[in-house]
């Protein structure tokens, strides 16, 4: 549930958010100091290969999909759908790094979350080139997934229009989420979008960001699920991006290392802090430990 501000009141910025903001010390300037320093100790080779995989692997543990699993394959320029009847609701689930061996595993786990919460919708995974460990090359792709996707639903083979259809992305699958939103512009708009543990910098969902129009324009709503227990936002995306990221403190739109205002977020747009709930980077749509009560209350 929401207050007339857009934030949720069960939760809402927590106390930590509160005091960094009335300093005027942005978080993201902070932490993006701290990231060009650890750069600068270990170098650019300290923080790719295998070590830097390590930040964001590790979501392994996923319950095993049946066989024939739907799926939406956006490796190839011509995206198609396979075991995917004709539905009314929908939820797509876009993994982020390193997930595209596990996708329908992670997608079907979402969905017994889903179940657990009494929220019976069919989950299709949504899998695409992410299982390199140059992050940046990861990045980039993510880019092209977004397009792809977007390209997919305006295909006709979703109706946008009576049908309910919701994205739900995962670490950098929440890029290839807000990358859809920027591809499919006015022409078209999806239901909700929900954000868990997001890889993207911190103010790009704000008004001067580069998806705050695709936000505001392709989606009804779009929420982010962030945790300051998720190391591998809070820590290692920094030393990845040199930002902040979006998945651990929420949007900051008050400038960073450059004294600057960047806006506020659009209005369609609401973080959620979720620390109580998500321990883990990996845990966020997990059944029992992650914060699917708060996705189904706010789909509902």
């Amino acid at each position: 549930m929401r207050d007339t501000d857009g934030k949720q009141t069960t939760a809402g910025r927590n106390s930590h958010e509160t005091d960094a903001n009335s300093s005027g010390v942005s978080r993201r300037r902070v932490l993006r100091t701290t990231a060009v320093t650890a750069v600068a100790g270990a170098g650019v080779a300290g923080v790719t290969g295998t070590a830097s995989a390590g930040v964001f692997s590790g979501c392994d543990d996923w319950l095993e999909a049946p066989a024939e699993y739907p799926e939406i394959d956006l490796t190839s320029s011509n995206p198609t759908a396979s075991n995917l009847e004709d539905e009314d609701d929908l939820v797509i689930y876009v993994h982020g790094w390193l997930g595209l061996e596990t996708s329908t595993d992670q997608a079907y786990t979402l969905e017994e979350a889903f179940a657990e919460n009494d929220y019976d919708v069919p989950v299709v995974a949504a899998s695409w080139e992410a299982d390199t460990l140059n992050y940046w090359s990861a990045e980039s792709e993510s880019e092209t997934a977004g397009r792809r996707l977007a390209s997919w639903l305006e295909s006709d083979r979703i109706d946008l229009e009576d049908g309910t259809v919701r994205l739900v992305g995962h670490s950098l699958g929440g890029r290839v989420c807000l990358e859809t939103l920027a591809a499919l512009g006015e022409e078209a708009s999806v239901d909700d979008v929900a954000l868990v543990g997001a890889a993207v910098d911190d103010d790009s969902v704000c008004t001067d960001g580069e998806y705050a129009y695709g936000i505001a324009t392709s989606a009804d709503a779009v929420s982010n699920y962030h945790s300051e227990n998720d190391d591998s936002v809070c820590y290692g995306y920094d030393i990845q991006s040199l930002s902040s990221g979006l998945g651990c403190g929420g949007a900051d739109c008050e400038g960073g290392l450059v004294t600057g205002d960047s806006g506020s977020t659009p209005e369609n747009y609401t973080d959620v802090d979720v620390t109580d709930a998500v321990d883990d980077h990996c845990d966020y749509t997990k059944p029992d430990v992650g914060c699917v009560p708060e996705l189904v209350d706010d789909f509902e």
